[in-house]
């Protein structure tokens, strides 16, 4: 099939594989991932069963889809094991790849007040390197620290996969080169570094931004104006300034709307509402409003 210009988006892979022993153990010794549809309910499963003991949540290093979700489940959790009053007899452990809790600092300083208040152990520069679900037990590697391992024992775990460009993708090329293999385009134009008349928009696209719904919604019509520039023999002009948001629940009733770009900055697009705190209006965006607009607008072009 020839074509004038083509568009690549189709979407990213979970490589549960890169991290040893994980695929032998998910959905059985209080191993899951919400990453997975089947797989969601064994993590509330494992949740409600937890009385005591150590609990463990996991992000790997390089980008994911919806970045958010490792620590909206750790704070989902600790607010129901709160609430069931079994909290106190829960070691909770949340092990990040990054120096802070997010990103940009407004978010960030919020975050660090959540976890302080559920008594979680956030282990930053760290990665689950390795995990044996019948010993119950798993190995966290820091990296700013000479790559020191320590080894846990567990009770349950949710654990997020490293993640990357297709397979087809990374040994195209039109892949990045690189172990995650994304499709090599200009990060505001969304146009191929070598290939004029290719797009890329979505998680598979090599762009810098948060990989999000929210993302997406706002790239759609940049690669819009700029495949019909193509199209036209014109330069692409319009660009996409790295604009992604991340609702972060952090009870069952509360919820931060982390919104920013490229700049690294908050880029808040919602008037008179203060959206750098936790605000329970915001969990009734998250669990009513998205889910509307996703279905009824996104999905159909017309947000």
């Amino acid at each position: 099939i020839g074509y004038d210009v083509l568009v690549v988006c189709p979407g990213i892979q979970l490589d549960f594989d890169r991290t040893p022993g994980l695929p032998e153990t998910l959905g059985k010794n209080n191993v899951s991932t919400n990453y997975e549809y089947e797989l969601a309910p064994k993590t509330w499963e494992f949740i409600r069963g937890m009385t005591k003991g150590t609990a463990v949540f996991t992000m790997p290093g390089g980008p994911i889809k919806c970045a958010g979700a490792p620590q909206k489940i750790a704070y989902l959790a600790s607010d129901y094991w709160r609430e069931q009053g079994v909290l106190k007899d829960i070691d909770v452990h949340l092990v990040l790849p990054t120096p802070g809790m997010f990103g940009v600092k407004e978010f960030s300083d919020v975050l660090d007040q959540v976890v302080a208040r559920y008594g979680i152990n956030v282990h930053f520069n760290s990665e689950m390197t390795s995990i044996d679900g019948d010993a119950r037990k798993l190995v966290i590697t820091d990296h700013a620290n000479d790559e020191a391992t320590t080894e846990l024992e567990f009770d349950m775990v949710h654990a997020t996969p490293h993640q990357s460009a297709p397979d087809w993708i990374k040994s195209s090329p039109l892949s990045t080169g690189d172990a995650n293999g994304y499709v090599d385009v200009d990060k505001h134009t969304h146009q191929h570094v070598r290939y004029p008349n290719i797009f890329s928009l979505g998680d598979a696209g090599s762009t810098p931004n948060s990989k999000t719904g929210a993302a997406v919604r706002k790239q759609a019509p940049v690669v819009t104006e700029n495949v019909k520039a193509v199209l036209a023999s014109q330069t692409p002009g319009a660009q996409y300034k790295g604009y992604a948001s991340c609702p972060l629940t952090t009870s069952r009733h509360k919820m931060l709307l982390a919104e920013f770009d490229y700049s690294g900055e908050a880029a808040p697009s919602i008037p008179l509402i203060n959206t750098k705190k936790e605000r329970r209006d915001m969990w009734y965006l998250k669990k009513y409003g998205l889910p509307f607009l996703y279905w009824n607008f996104m999905l159909k072009g017309r947000a």
